[in-house]
């Protein structure tokens, strides 16, 4: 019978690096027995490992467990220990129901790992950490998969520096193996940035990649319609954060299926039917995700914008040569590569500074759709420095850092609010041009609801309405803080 020993956490601040993710974790071991000397059921799944229930110094023991359990709870961890140790000692899966004696073993080495200064008893404490994990899957096999995951997540976020990445993302695997559907919240989000870490450094490959970028993504759709209390909070966490980074994958050519474009991207010309700018990106992105041009939903689209949009880039033809496609055919069909290549050319040949700004806004677009934002900022820039006053340069530059708060926070809360300050600035510097003014004011409405409150200004740093601000991550940019 497999024991539904854990509960799911809540949150904690990461202190780490601005672009890795935040989750949270804490773990609420099943209620206590009513009584601590209550005999074993012949037919209830013990541990194998030494309990008090043969034990002749059972009552003890069980004083001792109880004295400890007190401290614990109090974070009063040096009284705990002598008593832990006592416990530990004789009775390590305690009544053989429970893994507290482990767990409680966890906090205390922490503890004593956070306080201590010298290296070499700080790693003997994390040492004595992974003996206590190895212990409890031994002692506690069918709750291997929330150990591993446990883990895994200590090490990304406590004990970075004492295993690779490629061990962390092994301890997470294992857990969603093992759990499926029921993976806990909390190893979803260090799981999908390392999955993205070892794919880009080609420790993985493909097949594995799209294996669990799927089941992380069923996991979390089956976690929001069944969780409740606190586990559902903890979903929400990982809703902000894993599918945006996912998104990622996108940028790697047949990662995913037509239907997963269709079903993500389609919005795009279904909100506005008229706008060739829409359909010219609709379908190249659906191209791009090996829709055939057969495609009933590819066909509207390519009629509606014959109908309508005048080719901007015709095909130039020499006598004696054979017609090539032009940048806009290799746009149109997903062909980003090429169009680039193409675009850069183009770019690089005219000395028009009006085409110039249009050659670099496409290219800053392809790249946008490809999740390169440092490369696709630096072409909006040109093409703006070409057309002073230009919206779409800006519009798109806002776009990208609105984006951005699971590149640059853990999705939700301060740090992902706060990549909306620069995003503010350029939709206000794109209102300017009456071509985008609708589009950009149409993003300050949509995200003004996302800007953090006063109140959370002032829990992180005492920030007030107006106040300069310096954005980190791949932003790095001073803004003006915007609180409601």
């Amino acid at each position: 019978m497999k024991k539904n020993l854990f509960l799911l956490f809540t949150a904690i601040t990461l202190l780490a690096l601005a672009c890795t993710p935040k989750t949270t974790e804490k773990t609420v071991v099943k209620e206590e027995p009513k009584t601590e000397t209550a005999p074993p059921k012949p037919d209830e799944n013990l541990s194998p490992c030494p309990s008090w229930n043969n034990s002749p110094d059972k009552d003890a023991i069980i004083d001792s467990y109880v004295l400890c359990k007190d401290e614990i709870r109090a974070k009063n961890y040096e009284k705990a220990f002598p008593l832990w140790q006592k416990v530990y000692a004789e009775a390590p899966a305690a009544d053989g129901k429970r893994n507290t004696v482990y767990t409680w073993g966890l906090e205390i080495f922490n503890d004593k790992f956070n306080k201590e200064t010298d290296a070499a008893k700080k790693k003997a404490h994390v040492d004595q950490i992974m003996k206590l994990y190895d212990e409890m899957l031994e002692c506690y096999p069918d709750d291997e998969g929330y150990t591993y995951g446990r883990k895994g997540f200590d090490l990304v976020y406590n004990y970075p520096d004492y295993a690779t990445d490629k061990e962390k993302y092994d301890l997470f695997k294992k857990s969603v193996d093992l759990k499926g559907m029921k993976t806990q919240a909390f190893v979803l989000n260090p799981f999908t940035d390392l999955l993205i870490k070892q794919y880009n450094s080609k420790a993985i490959s493909m097949g594995e990649a799209q294996k669990y970028a799927g089941l992380i993504s069923k996991i979390i759709d089956n976690g929001m319609k069944t969780a409740k209390g606190n586990e559902l909070e903890g979903f929400k966490v990982v809703k902000g954060y894993a599918p945006v980074r996912l998104e990622e994958f996108e940028a790697e050519k047949g990662f995913y299926t037509c239907d997963y474009y269709k079903g993500k991207y389609l919005y795009i010309y279904e909100e506005d039917k008229s706008d060739c700018d829409a359909m010219m990106e609709a379908y190249s992105i659906l191209r791009w995700g090996d829709c055939s041009e057969m495609d009933a939903k590819l066909k509207e689209i390519n009629a509606a914008y014959q109908a309508k949009c005048v080719e901007k880039d015709p095909v130039v033809v020499d006598p004696g040569t054979p017609v090539t496609p032009s940048c806009n055919d290799y746009l149109r069909n997903g062909q980003y590569a090429q169009a680039i290549q193409c675009l850069e050319d183009r770019y690089n040949k005219t000395t028009d500074l009006s085409k110039k700004a249009s050659y670099a806004y496409s290219i800053a677009s392809v790249l946008t759709r490809q999740k390169k934002f440092s490369s696709a900022r630096e072409w909006a820039n040109k093409a703006l420095n070409h057309r002073p006053g230009w919206g779409k340069p800006s519009l798109l530059i806002g776009n990208m850092y609105a984006s951005s708060g699971a590149l640059c926070g853990p999705g939700t809360g301060w740090k992902s609010q706060v990549v909306l300050w620069p995003a503010m600035d350029m939709w206000e510097k794109a209102k300017k041009d009456p071509e985008s003014a609708g589009k950009a004011q149409k993003q300050i409405n949509k995200y003004y609801q996302y800007l953090p409150t006063k109140e959370d200004g002032f829990m992180n740093g005492n920030v007030k309405d107006g106040d300069s601000y310096k954005i980190g991550c791949w932003i790095n940019r001073t803004t003006r803080a915007r609180l409601k």
